[in-house]
């Protein structure tokens, strides 16, 4: 295995990631901690007025280890480690977005260290994830939906339907036009712009998928998915064209599509993420959402330490 990072390492701690969301290199901050010459695992983050950040500008950050079954004083060592060397920089707070625990074997144990180095829960919001890897050889995702469901996905998928990557300047626009207004529709704030967008796919063509859901052609569905980990799937942002005039919400078919191209691809987890508000709430609508669609509950929390 040498010193490679347990999944190819996560997407948001890659150094042309800090590049897409142009962050001063004075500010990015790495710790690497390794026993006797070994690399255990990293830590990526970015320092802005005394301000530790893993995770900054991204859904996630957290560490990335080389094992998935890490030993206890590995991962203790590690925090320890990356708590003494912000100490050493001046850091007057460390703050952690970290990833589900379904991501690995090792998340429960970097959240125990974590916990036991002195961080609190700052936030924790509501996750749902797809576990793909429970299907077996030849799962049927159907079996994930419950009978009315499957029934209606059965009958779109006899529909012209057909989901295609967004690649062209138009395409991206057309995808980010449904997802826009689909969150102003439902009373959010805007999320990442279009040319954001073209830029992060530009940068990762092989680990950020623009999608749009056709019927007959025409859009009325739209999805950016990333490769966080060589073998997870995130789904970043997805809606439906209001005005799409069709007998049923194209979002089955496309929830069930997103399923079957990460599950093609070698994915083991769709994390379909927060079913919370900013503030934690949980949305149950969009809950009862993704628990229909073969997803189960989780976490995906914020913690933070004061160094001072």
């Amino acid at each position: 295995m040498g010193e490679q990072l347990h999944g190819g390492g996560a997407l948001f701690g890659d150094p042309r990631f800090h590049d897409l969301n142009e962050v001063p290199e004075a500010q990015r901050w790495r710790y690497e901690h390794r026993v006797d010459g070994r690399l255990v695992g990293v830590l990526s983050g970015v320092l802005s007025d005394g301000v530790l950040l893993s995770g900054h500008s991204a859904p996630f950050g957290g560490p990335d280890l080389v094992r998935d079954d890490p030993t206890v004083d590995d991962v203790v060592g590690l925090v320890e480690g990356v708590l003494a060397r912000a100490r050493a920089d001046g850091v007057r707070e460390v703050r952690i977005r970290c990833r589900p625990l379904e991501y690995s074997a090792a998340e429960p144990l970097l959240e125990y260290a974590l916990l036991q180095a002195g961080l609190v829960v700052e936030h924790c919001d509501l996750n749902q994830v797809v576990d793909l890897a429970a299907l077996g050889p030849g799962g049927d995702l159907l079996t994930l939906l419950g009978k009315k469901r499957a029934r209606d996905v059965r009958a779109d998928l006899a529909l012209p339907y057909e989901l295609t990557e967004a690649g062209t300047a138009e395409e991206i626009a057309a995808c980010h036009a449904i997802l826009a207004a689909n969150r102003a529709a439902h009373g959010r704030p805007p999320g990442l712009p279009a040319e954001y967008l073209a830029r992060a796919r530009a940068a990762f063509p092989d680990r950020v998928r623009l999608w749009l859901l056709r019927y007959e052609g025409r859009p009325v569905a739209a999805a950016v998915v990333y490769r966080v980990l060589a073998d997870v799937d995130l789904l970043v942002a997805w809606g439906d064209d209001a005005a799409h005039g069709l007998q049923r919400s194209p979002m089955n078919l496309l929830a069930h599509t997103l399923l079957e191209r990460s599950l093609r691809t070698g994915a083991r987890l769709l994390d379909m993420g927060p079913s919370s508000e900013k503030d934690g709430r949980p949305n149950f609508g969009l809950a009862h959402f993704k628990r229909s669609v073969g997803a189960r509950p989780g976490t995906r929390k914020v913690l933070a330490v004061s160094l001072t």
